[in-house]
């Protein structure tokens, strides 16, 4: 089985649903700052980019992606 991953790339900008989080990066510490090593924390909604179990976000009774097999997403 051949998967396609349609996600697209995180960044900054990236649209989020009105009043959520947006995705920010924090740099802890940066080799460009002579620190050993470059360690930053990222924060986000998790609903950032694309998921499968959007109607459970809107409808008590939506599916979830617990619920949903892999090999229903598969084209034949």
């Amino acid at each position: 089985m051949t998967l396609i991953d349609i996600s697209p790339a995180l960044n900054p900008s990236i649209a989020v649903f009105p009043g959520d989080s947006p995705l920010t990066r924090e740099v802890l510490l940066d080799l460009r700052n002579d620190d050993n090593l470059t360690l930053s924390t990222l924060r986000s909604t998790v609903h950032v980019g694309s998921h499968l179990d959007a109607p459970s976000h809107y409808d008590v009774d939506g599916i979830t992606a617990a619920v949903i097999l892999i090999q229903t997403l598969k084209k034949n």
